[in-house]
């Protein structure tokens, strides 16, 4: 009875033991499997739910009643999301997916925000801020969008008068003086407006001289201070806010042959006669070119003018590139004459010679203001085609040249 009592006795402690570890193997499975559950639910469980409108930065400006409202996006916040995002997935033991660096940039460069309606604002309106990103990098970050629209209301904006940028030129006054295209412009801010008053007024690429026709370029320069301290907007952006002029003059340097009357040239013709009075100037010179001996009484030249044929005239107007440069006139008006010189043994040979008259200057009027009071030679020879090279071919690189004729 012993002997059975304590098979009996053993057999009920291997099967107490056999299930002791069938329970302690089934809890250990459990466990195993929750961990497993655990851990998979974390792999896919996002770092962090938002608002994607919590990333913008949201700004009024402009006046009641005709404000604006510009969303960007706040770097400030992004960065603080970004890095919090880094932070929990570099601190986790297992990624359902690899994320790189470009992967940040991706979702920081597919950020956008609009915003129906957001112009003509009035304090204490609504406007609903619209938010979006690639969701799809969202979801690889393990950010959660919870919300992409928000509602703001509309505040700051600025009580003001209004002013059109025409308000803004009405005070200007805009002078050119002297003649052209040798004109200077001056500036004169003259307006009783509190914020005109205080702009700058500037000329966009401005230039040493202008000639008549030159459009010019005015901007009004302005603060958003100067706007809130006088309490008054100009309907455009400073930018925009530029007026034309063009520069005119009384009086202008005759540019083309065209506007040279006949007149003119004909007394500037008989004006030059006069400059062929001393002929010992050149009489040496041109005898020599003539193969000619000079004759000296008392140990001075002899030599005397006929009366100077006119030949031919050509007018030169400077190039616009050289208007203005040391040495170069405006406009020069060269006559080319036949004149015979003499000496006191009867020797005689044709010269010609050259008289140049500088700014010839037209009129608002149409008529020409000049001096041809005081002719000199510019050119003297024996040769005509060394004086025409001289007063015409020597200038081709500055003037435009035209030949003309009374």
């Amino acid at each position: 009875m012993a002997s059975s009592a304590a098979r009996r006795k053993r057999k009920v402690g291997v099967i107490r033991r056999r299930r002791r570890r069938i329970i302690i193997l089934i809890f250990a499975l459990l466990f195993t499997l929750c961990v497993f559950i655990v851990m998979r639910a974390t792999m896919f469980l996002p770092y962090e739910s938002i608002d994607l409108t919590s990333l913008a930065k949201v700004e009024f400006s402009g006046i009641n009643g005709d404000g604006n409202v510009t969303v960007s996006v706040d770097d400030s916040a992004v960065d603080a999301l970004l890095s919090s995002v880094k932070e929990d997935y570099d601190s986790s033991w297992f990624h359902a997916e690899k994320v790189e660096d470009s992967d940040y940039a991706k979702f920081r460069q597919s950020l956008d925000f609009s915003v129906p309606n957001s112009t003509a604002l009035i304090n204490g309106a609504n406007v609903t801020v619209i938010g979006t990103c690639d969701r799809q990098i969202a979801k690889k970050l393990k950010i959660d969008i919870k919300n992409n629209k928000e509602s703001y209301t509309v505040n700051g904006l600025q009580n003001a008068t209004k002013i059109s940028s025409d308000e803004v030129f009405d005070g200007l006054k805009v002078s050119f003086t002297g003649i052209s295209p040798d004109l200077t412009i001056s500036l004169e801010n003259t307006s009783p407006n509190p914020l005109v008053s205080r702009m700058i007024f500037e000329i966009v690429e401005p230039k040493e001289y202008y000639a008549a026709g030159d459009v010019v370029t005015v901007q009004a320069k302005y603060t958003e201070e100067m706007c809130t301290e006088t309490g008054y907007v100009v309907d455009k952006p400073m930018e925009e806010c530029t007026r034309d002029y063009v520069a005119g003059s009384d009086a202008e340097y005759i540019s083309s042959a065209a506007d040279l009357p006949s007149s003119v040239l004909k007394e500037a013709i008989e004006a030059g006669k006069k400059a062929f009075a001393d002929a010992n100037e050149y009489g040496v010179r041109i005898f020599c070119e003539a193969n000619l001996v000079p004759v000296y009484i008392n140990q001075k030249a002899t030599f005397t003018y006929g009366t100077p044929k006119y030949i031919s005239s050509y007018f030169k107007s400077v190039f616009p590139e050289k208007a203005g440069d040391l040495g170069l006139s405006y406009n020069d008006l060269d006559i080319i004459y036949e004149v015979r010189i003499s000496q006191a043994d009867g020797t005689a040979c044709t010269a010609y010679g050259a008289v140049r008259f500088s700014d010839i200057i037209k009129n608002s009027d149409g008529s020409c203001s000049y001096d041809f009071s005081s002719p000199s030679i510019l050119s003297e020879s024996y040769f005509s085609a060394r004086v025409k090279k001289n007063v015409v071919d020597s200038y081709s690189g500055s003037y435009d040249i035209e030949r003309v004729s009374p």
